[in-house]
């Protein structure tokens, strides 16, 4: 409660209560309070400003926070509670939680078997070696008709420098979500290549590094220093109004005839017969990029140029997406129902061109393959099993010591053994081992001992298939590798 004001000394002037001046009252009170000094403040005022300054509203040195300051006094700073009982008791709460907090800490530190620091192994062939997987460049475009909506979509890879292989999916591919089945075309509609690319890497659990669209008026330009493309058609090539476009036979493509082969159907079209004429024509361009000394037209440094300069110089692999009809599916507008993957077919097709898969969060279990056995080149064929078989090797290497006798798949806490099984099938060996510890590297350890050595034989990294995915591991050089 602010205190009553002291009146200040009568002028001498009698006034009444009627006729009470309360701006005389206060100026005359600021000149009694200006005559004096606050210690220990030389040159300021009561109101704690500048000397010659004009004194805060109201005249008083008493702010609107610290309405218990009355003037010529100092202002009261806190209870001695606040002061000397409230520290203590925090500090009485501290010491007795800091060692349960300790405890509990160290426990899930000791429980937990990411970022240990242990010695580093360069040797591959030493006990202790691991090494990250390097994850198979992948891409997808979208191959667009001329009317502005989605024909099909094309999925690249590249296993090294100068081989990968090319995957057709038809436009038509039904996507799972939380409304059922939508056709890709209709992701393409909606938020163009972004939704394109999230539909597909969905079906095939990929993560893709780039993703672009292949516009109608482009394939004149990509084609033009190979044309003509010949190759020979199992059917005709129809358009909207059922006419033929392409007889069947020997088809010899120009330059700017490719969009209209590629993208033409009919309302009777079927995607199947489609995905084949496009793999034809893939695989006849890329041969003639191959054959012939003519620079790639574009930039071969990213995009649609990367991916098919680069795999048209060595081994190539083109194959359509395995797909069925969805027996309930309404058509899709274009012609032709849609389709849904093969689930096991399409692991395969996805395998046969990227080894080594990036896939998205919690799409594929993610391992590390040790070689229990010191023969089996860091376990890198093994690693490809795996990945074949649904999941994603981030590391290979060597286990701590030698002599494993039999396999083991050690899955940790969070990951449910019905993944690691699937991981047991696809070696077609191994000991399920349930480890209550955490790790947030890898949902599973692939130990491989003398029973994968008996039945898949010593592998070296000269061998064919460890030679060619040389360029996808690369040696850890940091101390702090995931257990």
């Amino acid at each position: 409660m602010t205190p009553d004001l002291p009146l200040p000394p009568s002028s001498g002037t009698p006034s009444s209560d009627d006729d009470f001046d309360f701006s005389a009252l206060v100026a005359e009170h600021n000149q009694t309070a200006a005559a004096k000094k606050v210690p220990g403040r030389r040159g300021k005022g009561v109101a704690g400003g500048e000397a010659g300054t004009s004194p805060p509203v109201g005249g008083f040195g008493a702010s609107a926070a610290s309405p218990n300051l009355i003037p010529g006094t100092e202002p009261v700073i806190g209870s001695r509670w606040w002061r000397f009982g409230y520290p203590a008791l925090v500090g009485v709460c501290l010491f007795a939680v800091l060692p349960v907090l300790v405890f509990f800490g160290l426990q899930i530190i000791l429980d937990s078997s990411d970022g240990q620091l242990v010695k580093r192994v360069t040797d591959p062939a030493a006990p202790g070696y691991e090494a990250v997987v390097e994850k198979t460049p992948t891409a997808v475009g979208a191959v667009i008709a001329p009317d502005g909506t989605l024909d099909s979509a094309v999925v690249f890879a590249l296993t090294s420098d100068s081989s990968g292989g090319v995957l057709l999916i038809p436009g038509t591919l039904g996507i799972p979500t939380n409304y059922g089945m939508i056709p890709l075309s209709e992701f393409w509609k909606a938020e163009g290549i972004d939704a394109v690319a999230a539909g597909v890497g969905q079906v095939l659990n990929l993560n893709f590094n780039e993703k672009f669209a292949i516009e109608s008026n482009e394939w004149a330009t990509l084609i033009g220093p190979y044309a003509p493309i010949s190759f020979n058609s199992p059917d005709a090539v129809r358009d909207a109004q059922d006419a033929i476009v392409f007889p069947i036979g020997t088809v010899t493509l120009k330059a700017d005839q490719i969009a209209a082969f590629l993208t033409s159907k009919s309302p009777e079209d079927n995607d199947v017969n489609r995905l084949i004429r496009q793999e034809l024509f893939w695989k006849a361009w890329l041969a003639k990029v191959k054959s012939e000394s003519t620079a790639f037209p574009g930039t071969t440094a990213s995009g649609l140029g990367r991916f098919v300069a680069s795999i048209a110089r060595g081994q190539l692999s083109i194959s359509s997406l395995p797909v069925v009809p969805v027996p309930s599916g309404s058509p899709v507008p274009g012609g032709g129902p849609m389709v849904k993957a093969q689930e096991s077919a399409a692991l395969d097709a996805v395998a046969a061109i990227v080894p080594f898969p990036d896939g998205a969060p919690g799409a594929r279990p993610r391992l590390r393959v040790l070689d229990g056995t010191g023969q089996l080149s860091n376990g890198i064929n093994a690693a490809i099993i795996l990945n074949a078989a649904g999941g994603q090797v981030d590391v290979i290497g060597n286990a701590k010591s030698f002599g494993q006798v039999t396999t083991q798949i050690i899955y940790f806490d969070g990951t449910s053994e019905a993944t690691a099984q699937q991981m047991q099938r696809a070696l077609t060996m191994g000991e399920l081992v349930a480890s209550k510890q955490s790790n947030s590297g890898a949902d599973m350890t692939v130990i491989l001992g003398e029973d994968f050595l008996e039945k898949f034989g010593p592998t070296s990294g000269s061998s064919g298939l460890a030679s060619s995915s040389t360029s996808t591991v690369n040696s850890m050089t940091s101390t702090t590798v995931r257990k």
